[in-house]
């Protein structure tokens, strides 16, 4: 019994049922951190209508939960630092749960942006804080942990967007858009009601059971007879940009293929494109969980998806239109592999102390990339008056996302994988021989 207690002090979860409620708990605050902005496109027309909306201020409505985790997410990773990673998840959720009540309740063109605000810097301090918590509850299995939170945000993306309709006019009226912002923020005050009760504390080191002396001194003298482990920092440039060019694949695609399908005169392609398109990361990103411990931090996922998605944006532009739905399906589901996996590099290549700040800069520069990429492909669109080019930035985020991978860092570079398994052997066996000598 003392020493299951004293492998929980440093922060790692090792009983068996609460790793399986803490890695529930954790899919559940990434569902909630992108049902409630992937719930807003299927109502927007009737917000544009009801809000006299320009079609500008109705595009940087979608636009900006985007910009806001380009900005806010790197000070998320020093607030983390500073007021710990469990505090920032509680805050961006308290956050995320009053920006989407308060906008259903003071219908205003002024209160819907600022609740907008309100509910993107909530999703920008919990997203950049969970890759953290990872990392501390679990160090032996961050990739697993990364993607099953990859799963919530991928499956509340294509929940949100494809349920929310059909609520709204089946049980909440006709025109009933505000009541869909109430539906979503309850189930935000139920996720952060789980995550104040259910959540385990963060502690900075061992502090609930004090070592003897002698526990003490052969902890010390396990570490200091180990290897010295050589760590390099993390290029988060690096990261970010790969990151941000699978990022910009997934929004290029979803921003451009309804005015390039309309331009070429074939908009009855466009539902079943973009619903293959978003319905495809389902099965990749549930497939790649069950491999993802074995693929967390590896190279060559990276650039089989860069390969693929740069195959099938050529096949996009190249091939006849019927083909589609076939081009869109490689697209969604090579971006979710890129995201999925993308998630574990920060705790993953991060020493523990800077996995906040890491996540909270390669988040920022992530959704910069993927922000400016479609503007990106627009102004293309006018300056050449031709359609295709509005991909030609998703074309180049495939390559780029081919090169960057190809010189990622490995984990071993990085000392990581190693100094896991040192750590939790030397306190194996110090704990193990502190329990025969009780």
């Amino acid at each position: 019994m003392e020493n299951a207690e004293a492998a929980a002090e440093d922060g790692r979860i090792n009983v068996t049922w609460r790793k399986v409620v803490v890695c529930a708990l954790i899919a559940i605050v990434g569902f909630n951190l992108r049902s409630v902005i992937l719930a807003v496109p299927p109502v927007l027309p009737l917000i544009q209508h009801d809000l006299r909306l320009s079609y500008a201020a109705t595009g940087f409505l979608t636009a900006l939960p985007v910009l806001t985790l380009a900005v806010a997410a790197w000070p998320s990773g020093l607030l983390a630092e500073r007021i710990g990673a469990r505090s920032c998840v509680s805050i961006g959720l308290a956050f995320l749960g009053a920006g989407a009540l308060l906008r259903a309740f003071w219908l205003s063109t002024f209160s819907l942006f600022l609740f907008t605000l309100l509910l993107s810097l909530g999703i920008a301090l919990s997203q950049t804080a969970v890759p953290a918590l990872a990392r501390h509850w679990f160090p032996a299995q961050i990739g697993l942990v990364a993607a099953l939170f990859s799963d919530g945000l991928i499956i509340g993306e294509a929940v949100a967007a494809g349920v929310t309709l059909p609520i709204m006019a089946q049980f909440l009226g006709r025109d009933a858009w505000t009541s869909t912002f109430v539906l979503w923020g309850a189930l935000v005050v139920v996720a952060l009601a789980l995550w104040l009760w259910l959540a385990p504390p963060v502690r900075a080191r061992a502090s609930a059971r004090r070592l003897s002396p002698e526990e003490a001194t052969e902890l010390k003298t396990a570490g200091s007879a180990a290897p010295p482990m050589q760590r390099r920092r993390v290029n988060a440039l690096h990261l970010g940009i790969m990151l941000g060019a699978v990022s910009l694949i997934y929004f290029g695609m979803n921003g451009w293929i309804a005015p390039y399908n309309q331009a070429i005169h074939h908009e009855e392609l466009t539902p079943l494109a973009l619903a293959i398109l978003n319905a495809a990361q389902l099965p990749s990103c549930l497939g790649v969980t069950f491999m993802a411990q074995r693929l967390a931090g590896r190279r060559s996922p990276f650039v089989v998806a860069g390969l693929i998605c740069a195959v099938a944006i050529t096949g996009w532009v190249v091939t006849p239109a019927a083909l589609e739905p076939f081009w869109a399906a490689l697209l969604g589901g090579s971006s979710a592999l890129g995201f999925t996996l993308g998630i574990a590099l920060p705790p993953l290549l991060a020493s523990p102390g800077e996995v906040a700040r890491l996540t909270g800069i390669t988040i920022s520069l992530t959704y910069g990339v993927a922000f400016v990429g479609p503007l990106l492909g627009g102004e293309l669109w006018d300056l050449l008056h031709l359609p295709a080019v509005a991909f030609l930035p998703v074309a180049a985020a495939s390559i780029l996302l081919v090169i960057l991978a190809a010189f990622l860092p490995t984990r071993a570079a990085f000392g990581l994988v190693g100094e896991i398994k040192q750590a939790e052997e030397r306190k194996k066996d110090v704990f193990d021989q502190s329990a025969t000598n009780s």
